[in-house]
């Protein structure tokens, strides 16, 4: 009995190795950098340290600064995927100054250790909201002296945002993209969103979710097994495989994941008391651009509008959703439409448009 009860700790302990050392390995293999001019860090209210990398153009300077944010358990190559257009790249070459934050437990910045951590493994969607995104703000506002910026998010990045709008009066934002952002929950329970929820009971047993080295450990398969992150027909497999070695965190907090699913669940956007997040987010004078992806099977499109807008919002408001009727080659689904081939002819000139338009400093220099 004992000799049998060590054999299954010890092919339990084989296993959990050797799982560890597959997710790491795709991580080697894949390893590549970013394309930073600098990288600089910045402490929160509550003592995590966060990187904040910097974009800087080499001709001229367009506009004001434009923070280009992550989602959920993602970091910096959202959006400088080396081998795949990048947003960061695009904006810098064309004059933008551009600042890319990594969240607390992404990237460069402070993260748990696998096996001993001296900060908290848990944290959740308002430790991003309420402590990352007033540390990021107030650091690039500082740096480049300017009055307002621009704030694109990707996912949670532009659900982030959105929130921040809402919440205050008068935002240092002078606009805000928010690309495949779900704040709708009644309408996102896709076949994927149910598959993802079955994953609940086993992140509901652990302080990080296992999801990223589930993931890592579906390498090969992932242009296939794409579970709502990528439109297969729209992306390149090998980037969709490098996007999964790099781009997606081995140890996101389960405390995150599990709000997520709570929203979901509860088909309701809002804290755990119940609070609307985007209650008022009508009555924001700010400018907002959404785009979304026809096959995004995270963030369908009818997910992208909060029932809080049905009346007419104060600010300007704008929805675009990218696939062949809109007159793009292909459809495109959540990820794709940061690192697909041609999301630098059919994406981010939108969104270089909406920043050129409604920028107050551009607006300046055109009609002097």
């Amino acid at each position: 009995m004992v000799e049998t009860l060590l054999e299954l700790v010890f092919i339990l302990l084989a296993a959990g190795i050797a799982t560890v050392a597959i997710a790491y390995f795709w991580g080697w293999y894949y390893a590549a950098d970013t394309t930073q001019d600098e990288t600089h860090y910045v402490f929160t209210r509550d003592g995590w340290r966060l990187a904040v990398h910097r974009y800087c153009p080499e001709k001229g300077l367009n506009g004001l600064p434009v923070i280009l944010c992550h989602g959920l358990s993602a970091n910096r190559y959202a959006f400088d995927l080396p081998g795949a257009p990048g947003l960061a790249r695009y904006l810098r070459d064309r004059g933008w100054d551009v600042w890319v934050p990594e969240l607390r437990g992404s990237g460069m910045s402070q993260s748990p250790g696998l096996c001993y951590s001296n900060i908290p493994y848990s944290w959740d969607f308002e430790d991003h909201w309420h402590e990352d995104l007033p540390a990021i703000i107030a650091r690039v506002l500082e740096r480049t002296r300017a009055h307002s910026l621009h704030w694109v998010g990707h996912s949670m990045g532009g659900m982030l945002i959105l929130a921040e709008l809402a919440a205050r009066e008068n935002p240092p934002i002078a606009s805000a993209v928010a690309i495949a952002s779900p704040v709708e929950f009644s309408n996102v329970k896709t076949k994927d969103i149910r598959l993802l929820l079955q994953l609940k009971p086993l992140i509901n047993l652990m302080p990080v979710s296992l999801l990223g080295i589930l993931v890592r450990l579906g390498i090969p398969l992932v242009p296939q097994l794409a579970l709502g992150f990528f439109h297969a027909p729209n992306v390149e497999p090998e980037i969709a495989r490098k996007m999964a070695a790099l781009g997606l965190e081995l140890l996101p907090s389960s405390k995150i994941w599990l709000n997520f699913a709570r929203f979901v669940e509860t088909e309701r956007f809002t804290s755990e008391d119940g609070e609307p997040y985007l209650a008022n987010l009508s009555s924001s004078q700010t400018p907002i651009l959404r785009l979304g992806g026809v096959m995004d099977g995270l963030a369908p499109p009818d997910s992208l509008i909060p029932a809080s807008e049905a009346k007419q919002p104060s600010g300007e408001r704008n929805t675009l959703i990218l696939g062949k009727t809109s007159g793009c080659v292909e459809d495109y689904g959540h990820v794709d439409l940061m690192v697909d081939l041609r999301a630098e002819d059919e994406v981010f000139p939108v969104i270089l448009q909406w920043l050129t338009d409604h920028d107050p400093l551009m607006a300046q220099m055109r009609g002097s």
